[in-house]
């Protein structure tokens, strides 16, 4: 997964954690009637992604981070992102000798910074990113651990997310 505040300078997350995965927060609902008849409604999805980011200095997410956690800022163009997820068949360390290619996603996240700060392993600012939009399928391209996001249908590698939720 990678995460960017300018869609051109992508940083791969994960470095520092043994588990990174989307909760899909399922929004359902059960209910019984009177016959004793079950219904089920699924009103969709709240996806988010929990970060815990060891901070970097050389990482294009640090600054924008750092700026949000000092800030404490909540403007949506301060604080939107887009991340990429792809499923490859190699790990992306694979990457830095060849090139991997997989399916994946494209989605406007929003970055809300849950704290700041650190101990003797270093700082780090973890954050949660929530989907804010629409889900663009495509392909993920990964050379030397940095991705390349081609919508599905098109051969263009640059996706305007305003553009596909309408």
């Amino acid at each position: 997964m990678w995460i960017s505040f300018d869609e051109e300078n992508y940083t791969l997350i994960g470095k520092d954690s043994d588990e990174l995965s989307i909760d899909t927060s399922p929004e359902t609902e059960q209910t019984k009637n009177i016959l004793g008849e079950t219904n089920f409604n699924h009103n969709g999805y709240m996806p988010s992604l929990a970060v815990e980011y060891a901070a970097r200095l050389e990482d294009a997410i640090y600054e924008p981070l750092q700026d949000i956690a000092d800030g404490l800022l909540v403007d949506d163009d301060k604080i939107t992102a887009s991340l990429i997820v792809a499923t490859l068949t190699d790990e992306v360390k694979e990457s830095d000798t060849k090139s991997l290619t997989g399916k994946g996603f494209k989605v406007p996240v929003r970055i809300v910074v849950t704290n700041d700060g650190g101990g003797t392993s270093g700082y780090s600012i973890p954050f949660t990113a929530y989907e804010s939009g629409h889900r663009i399928q495509g392909t993920v391209a990964v050379r030397d651990r940095k991705p390349t996001f081609t919508a599905a249908g098109t051969s263009d590698t640059t996706v305007d997310a305003e553009k596909n939720e309408e």
